[in-house]
């Protein structure tokens, strides 16, 4: 269940894997296949980082609330849907399709995910998982990341990052779509060297979002909820 905390953020290769060639970069279009298997950081092309950075803090600045469809892959390629809804700063949901039982949340300190047949919580707190770098009050990806390569090709901007700290470990690329820098995807690699690739869809923001969405379940919750309260 860790693997699912763990996907809520982007591709990477580790530190050990060779870059991978152009033209196999090429054979992956990042949203429209998403059961298509991740590629490596694509090949760099002159980038002034300054302005770039510059942009994609302006632009993840500007989400307050966020709602799209998403489709995850995990790393044993078994794919799975739903429904995120973000509402910066701290709070997340993915709220997945039948028949799965998961739901994962992150309310303002902590991300849980609840397994609903299981009747189980576990949690980890926000700030040692990837969905930090999306959901910080004040976003500055040179400040908060270490920014491992950046790279443009095939109309998609790359970004991989790392945590200086340590306490996340792998790699994080975030897929954006240019020229408007629109996030279409992220995948990452665990600790165990395992790749998750979450695209969205049909994403839209600036609504009001139910604050209730956002409340990890107690106990007491999830026996009301099975008896239909």
């Amino acid at each position: 269940m860790m693997s699912l905390l763990i996907s809520l953020a982007l591709f990477a290769q580790t530190a050990e894997d060779p870059p991978v060639q152009p033209d196999a970069a090429a054979e992956t279009a990042p949203v429209s296949d998403p059961g298509a298997e991740p590629v490596g950081e694509p090949p760099a092309a002159d980038i002034d980082r300054e302005a770039m950075i510059a942009e994609l803090n302006a632009y993840l600045n500007d989400i307050g609330t966020l709602r799209a469809r998403f489709s995850q892959v995990a790393p044993d390629g078994s794919l799975a849907t739903g429904v995120l809804s973000l509402q910066r700063p701290g709070r997340l949901r993915f709220q997945y399709d039948d028949p799965s039982p998961i739901r994962v949340i992150a309310d303002g300190t902590t991300v849980a995910i609840e397994d609903q047949a299981l009747e189980t919580v576990d949690r980890i707190p926000l700030r040692s998982t990837p969905v930090w770098w999306l959901l910080k009050d004040e976003i500055n990806i040179a400040e908060d990341a270490e920014i491992v390569g950046m790279a443009r090709e095939y109309g998609f901007f790359y970004l991989t990052l790392r945590d200086p700290s340590g306490e996340m470990e792998g790699e994080i690329m975030f897929v954006f779509a240019e020229p408007s820098l629109e996030l279409r995807e992220w995948y990452v690699t665990d600790a165990l060297g395992e790749i998750t690739r979450v695209s969205l869809s049909d994403v839209e923001t600036g609504m009001r979002l139910d604050p209730r969405l956002f409340r990890i379940p107690e106990p007491e919750d999830r026996r009301d909820s099975r008896r239909g309260r």
